[in-house]
């Protein structure tokens, strides 16, 4: 049996409340007070800290005593409330505690009929009803007897159920979950004859895609992720060798969008499959079902990171039209070697040094493609540059930027020092680690103008985060 510590609420609002100035200073650290913040500087950049309240200027995160304890002692949270009620005096003794055993998976109890799903689905999201009837008859949507749910239901390749997906079917009703011990390879799918899958976030999604593409849709393959991971993509890919082309259709938001490219990268690891993001006209395809059924739809909303990429990747093509260096690879290892000796709070030097190491780069290739006799139009040369942005990988820090930029660079010299004869392919692959590079300088670029932006705002942040934790 494990330890484990039980805190009252009292306890946890204590440890939440305590003041960090006070913290700092008891274990010893350095504070600069100015006005009524303090600013503490910690190994990953400034910290401005407000009674229980704290803000990381250039990582742009806060929180409360407790998050700052977990996020910079590195401990969970018992630990970190522990440690906050100890500096006030406060003991809480361990107790014991039995491991608790995952539950075997079952399916939640049928309802005699099914009047309130079928009333959810037809006239609350507006499915097809031939949809409906052939999901239902297939056993794998049902009403659940306690509830009166939506079950969806994820069968293996025996007909054995695995996974079960539960929806709300009240008006105003927002619960949905996975049933406890569901197999996220078997999540809420048909499989189909044909050589297409298409990929959704949850059934509704999936559901309403058929009822507006319903012309031979049981040709094809359906999968409803309900969750964000793609292991059921997987395992169908694997076991149905027809399957070779992927439509990834999740929602037209921020999340989606990232989740599209996320379950990309990971289908092309597989093999060699077509694969094609397909986003739906607003938010998600129930929204565009609605508005095809007179009812107003929630509108997309697009990735900001793959609007300002897309202006500067056509800014960069344009600024370096006629510009030449006549040795951009000594000048791309001085302008690296410039940038890691930076500080992330020295926004503009970084920036404007991000810019320069992006154009050395992008130069380096079109240096290759000409030698290559290669010709590209500055559209191509945009758009090629465009492809290689990675929306979904684009939320790390400054040190994980830097390092990846530095990555590149060292890939590009030891090719270069090798002084091979390289076939048409490696010279391709060459290219794009150039272009890559390029990228992810703009990336660099792009993430510090929005630190930049944040900071100016960084005097409100801590007010904004006090008053609502009050």
């Amino acid at each position: 049996m494990s330890k484990y510590i039980y805190f009252t609420e009292e306890q946890k609002e204590r440890a939440r409340r305590t003041d960090l100035a006070s913290f700092l200073q008891s274990n010893g650290e350095s504070l600069k007070r100015s006005g009524s913040e303090y600013e503490w500087k910690s190994k990953s950049g400034k910290v401005t800290v407000r009674g229980n309240i704290w803000f990381h200027q250039y990582e742009r995160e806060g929180g409360d005593a407790i998050d700052f304890v977990r996020r910079f002692y590195n401990l969970d949270f018992a630990e970190a409330v522990n440690l906050l009620l100890s500096e006030q005096g406060i003991t809480v003794v361990p107790q014991e505690k039995t491991t608790k055993e995952k539950k075997e998976f079952c399916l939640p109890k049928v309802n005699q009929d099914m009047r309130r799903v079928y009333a959810y689905l037809l006239k609350g999201r507006f499915i097809d009803h031939d949809v409906i009837n052939f999901f239902t008859k297939e056993k794998l949507i049902y009403e659940d007897a306690e509830y009166h749910n939506a079950v969806f239901v994820g069968m293996d390749e025996d007909g054995v159920p695995r996974h079960a997906h539960k929806r709300g079917t009240y008006s105003k009703s927002v619960y949905k979950g996975n049933v406890e011990g569901s197999n996220p390879d078997y999540s809420f799918h048909y499989i189909g004859k044909g050589n297409k899958l298409y990929v959704f976030e949850a059934p509704i999604d999936m559901l309403s895609y058929i009822s507006l593409h319903k012309e031979n849709w049981q040709e094809h393959s359906y999968v409803a992720l309900c969750s964000v991971a793609p292991q059921s993509v997987i395992h169908i890919l694997k076991n149905n060798p027809q399957i070779e082309s992927v439509y990834i259709c999740l929602d037209h938001d921020k999340a989606g969008i990232e989740g599209n490219y996320r379950i990309e990268e990971e289908v092309k690891k597989l093999g060699d499959y077509t694969v094609e993001k397909d986003s739906p006209a607003y938010k998600d395809w129930n929204e565009s079902l609605k508005n095809r059924n007179g009812i107003e739809p929630i509108p997309a909303t697009e990735h900001p990171g793959l609007i300002r990429m897309k202006v500067l990747c056509r800014e960069l093509v344009s600024e370096c039209k006629s510009e030449k260096i006549k040795y951009p690879l000594g000048v791309l290892q001085r302008y690296n070697e410039k940038l890691k000796r930076y500080q992330p709070e020295q926004r503009s030097a970084v920036m404007e040094q991000s810019l320069k190491m992006s154009r050395v780069a992008f130069l380096l290739a079109k240096k290759q493609l000409a030698a290559m006799e290669k010709s590209q139009t500055d559209e191509q040369l945009a758009k090629a540059l465009f492809m290689l942005y990675p929306p979904h990988r684009d939320n790390c820090g400054y040190k994980t930027r830097i390092a990846d930029i530095g990555e590149r660079v060292e890939e590009i010299v030891k090719v270069y020092r090798k002084n091979e004869i390289l076939t048409e392919s490696q010279q391709m692959e060459n290219v794009k680690t150039m272009l890559s590079l390029s990228v992810d300088c703009l990336r660099l670029y792009m993430f510090e103008e929005q630190s930049k932006l944040k900071q100016e705002e960084g005097e409100n942040v801590c007010q904004i985060l006090q008053h609502s934790l009050l």
